[in-house]
C-alpha cells in the first residue's frame, strides 16, 4: 500500500494556529522578532502560548505592516505604561472573571483588589511608586506561570525574588528552620506566611492574633506554637516604633532566649 503523504507546512500552520503560538497575523511579533529582539523572550511567555500578544497590551494595530501606522495614537498604541499604573493595567483583565475563565478556569481574579490593601499597595497609594508592583516578582515581556519551575515567583525561586529588595529579611530566612523545611515541602518562601499579592508586614497580630500566621502550621501546645506565644509577648511589650523590626527579626530567626 502506497504511504499517503500529507503536506507538511499546512500541518505545521494547523498545529500552530490550534496551539494559540500563532493564531492569526501580528506584525508586533514579526518586527520586534529582527528589530529588538523582544520576540525572542517573548515566544516563552505564558500570555503569548495564549495567543495574547503585544497590541492586547500595547493596543495599535497588529493587521498592519506599516509601523507609523500600526503603533499610532489613533489606533489606541500605548509605547510605555508609568510604574505607578502597573497593578491597574494588568488588573483590566486579570481582574475580570469571564475573561480569565477563557484562558484559565478558576483562575483567581481578585489579585489587584488583594494589592491594594497589600504593604505593597498601601505604599504605592501613597506616592512611592518604587515600591513592588506585578513586574517586578513575574517579569514583563516573559512572563511565565508561577507553576512554571522557571518562574521567579514560582515556591522554589520566590525566596531569593522577594531577597532582591528584603536583603537582610532573606538572610535570616535562609538561615532558619524554616528554610530548610519550606523546600523539602516545596512551600513558597515568603508568600507561605506574608501571602502574596496581599502581602502583609511582619507585628505581633500576625504572629499570635485572632487567626495567628504561626498557628496554620504550629498547633498552640507544640513547640513551635509555644515559641510563637513567647515572640507575641516579647513584641507586645515592645515600644510601637520597635515592634515590626523586632516582629521580622523574631519570625525568621526564631532566636529567643529560653
Amino acid at each position: 500500500m502506497r504511504a499517503i503523504r500529507t503536506p507538511f507546512l499546512p500541518v505545521l500552520l494547523a498545529c500552530l494556529t490550534a496551539s494559540g503560538a500563532w493564531a492569526a497575523k501580528d506584525s508586533c511579533f514579526e518586527c520586534h522578532s529582527v528589530q529588538e529582539g523582544m520576540s525572542v523572550v517573548f515566544k516563552d511567555d505564558v500570555h503569548y502560548k495564549h495567543g495574547i500578544s503585544c497590541a492586547d497590551c500595547h493596543g495599535g494595530d497588529r493587521n498592519d505592516d506599516n509601523g507609523n501606522l500600526s503603533m499610532s495614537a489613533s489606533r489606541g498604541f500605548k509605547v510605555r505604561v508609568k510604574r505607578e499604573d502597573v497593578p491597574e493595567y494588568c488588573g483590566r483583565c486579570h481582574s475580570d472573571a469571564a475573561f480569565m475563565s477563557k484562558y484559565k478556569p478558576g483562575q483567581r481574579t481578585d489579585q489587584t483588589a488583594l494589592f491594594r490593601k497589600s504593604v505593597h499597595g498601601e505604599q504605592l497609594a501613597k506616592g512611592n511608586a518604587k515600591t513592588a508592583n506585578c513586574i517586578d516578582c513575574h517579569s514583563i515581556h516573559d512572563i511565565r506561570a508561577v507553576d512554571d519551575p522557571q518562574s521567579p515567583a514560582s515556591p522554589a525561586r520566590l525566596a531569593a525574588k522577594c531577597g532582591g529588595c528584603h536583603g537582610e529579611t532573606a538572610r535570616m530566612f535562609r538561615e532558619s528552620p524554616h528554610a530548610k523545611v519550606f523546600t523539602e515541602s516545596g512551600m513558597a518562601g515568603c508568600s507561605a506566611c506574608h501571602s502574596s499579592h496581599g502581602a502583609e508586614p511582619a507585628g505581633a497580630a500576625m504572629i499570635a492574633g485572632g487567626e495567628p500566621m504561626c498557628g496554620r502550621c504550629h498547633a498552640a501546645d507544640s513547640d513551635g506554637g509555644k515559641a510563637a506565644a513567647s515572640m507575641a509577648k516579647k513584641i507586645a511589650g515592645l515600644a510601637p516604633a520597635d515592634r515590626a523590626a523586632t516582629a521580622r527579626q523574631a519570625a525568621h530567626a526564631l532566636k529567643l532566649e529560653p
